[in-house]
């Protein structure tokens, strides 16, 4: 009986730590589901936070005072530039940044089907408000051959887009029953992006980095989460 008991148990205490270990892995990312209009709202209240943190920074150290010597105004540069840091990393740690994964659904149109060579072309027209540069703040997306930002005049004024680069489209490789099933749900049909944010500034001089980082897209029925198609983003 002890000997049954010193096999069981062990086996036990494996099984609960690996289950920990498992739910362990499953929060360590926060997966948030939006609308190109909703990433697009996060991301502005993110660049307004970063772009006042930064303007601050820089009229900060901007100019020694009147009265203070040279070693005092660098001894208070050098604090100011880590006071700053210290609060950037707080908000990416209140924000949970480093934790959360942003899924954007970009509507997929399902354009024409080549059933001699099983592809179908697909194009999307949906795009995601993005910030814009400005003198204390760049914003980028690491080259990659699915996504890309771009400045644009609409109107007089001045925005920022987030969008498929398909040239001229998509070209799906499919067999014709699941094309078919495709079509027939194609209201479902949306390009999956997901994203991650960076806004760490450990080494910023005269401007802020703010990175938003494609880590994967698919294409994928939006209700059921079928996975017709993906691929890992490697910039």
């Amino acid at each position: 009986m002890k000997k049954f008991t010193s096999i069981i148990f062990p086996a036990i205490l494996l099984l609960i730590s690996s289950l920990v270990s498992s739910l362990a892995q499953q929060s360590v990312y926060q997966d948030d589901e939006l609308t190109p209009i909703d990433f697009g709202t996060i991301l502005k209240n993110e660049w307004i936070f970063l772009r006042d943190a930064t303007d601050q920074l820089l009229k900060d150290t901007e100019k020694r005072g009147e009265f203070e010597t040279t070693p005092e105004f660098q001894a208070r540069v050098i604090r100011t530039r880590q006071q700053y840091v210290e609060s950037i990393n707080n908000h990416i740690k209140e924000a949970k940044l480093s934790k959360r994964i942003f899924s954007v659904w970009f509507k997929a149109t399902l354009e024409s089907y080549n059933a001699d060579a099983g592809i179908y072309s697909l194009t999307c027209a949906s795009t995601a408000e993005a910030p814009y540069d400005i003198p204390s703040v760049e914003c980028s997306i690491p080259l990659n051959p699915y996504v890309d930002i771009a400045d644009s005049i609409r109107g007089g004024y001045r925005t920022s887009t987030i969008f498929l680069k398909f040239q001229p489209d998509f070209q799906w490789s499919v067999a014709r029953t699941e094309a078919q099933a495709a079509k027939n749900s194609e209201q479902q049909i949306f390009f999956r992006l997901r994203f991650v944010l960076d806004i760490s500034q450990d080494n910023i001089s005269a401007k802020a980095k703010f990175k938003i980082i494609p880590k994967e897209i698919a294409l994928m029925h939006l209700q059921n989460k079928f996975i017709y198609w993906k691929d890992e983003i490697k910039p």
